[in-house]
């Protein structure tokens, strides 16, 4: 399945780039604030996918979201397996 490139684009501005971009991330998103999740490469990445993935139109599903430190560092979060589930489901 294939979505609109311009609607894509909106959906990781307002999950992604307008609350991590230039922000301390342990202020700015509450989730990684005090009693929060430790804001951890993986972390990062399960949130975002979590974030993205619902927000996405019927039949489309993240495959992959991969935070990257640097050259050699990196974590990797797989979404669900076919369109329609969500992550956590089980598949069959």
């Amino acid at each position: 399945m294939v979505m609109d490139l311009t609607a894509l684009d909106a959906i990781l501005a307002a999950e992604v780039s307008s609350r991590f971009d230039h922000r301390h991330i342990n202020k700015a998103v509450p989730e990684f604030g005090p009693g929060g999740a430790i804001p951890t490469t993986e972390n990062l990445a399960a949130y975002i996918l979590e974030a993205v993935d619902p927000r996405l139109p019927r039949g489309v599903c993240v495959h992959r979201v991969r935070v990257q430190e640097d050259r050699d560092l990196w974590a990797d979060v797989y979404g669900a397996h076919s369109p329609g589930e969500r992550p956590g489901d089980l598949a069959g």
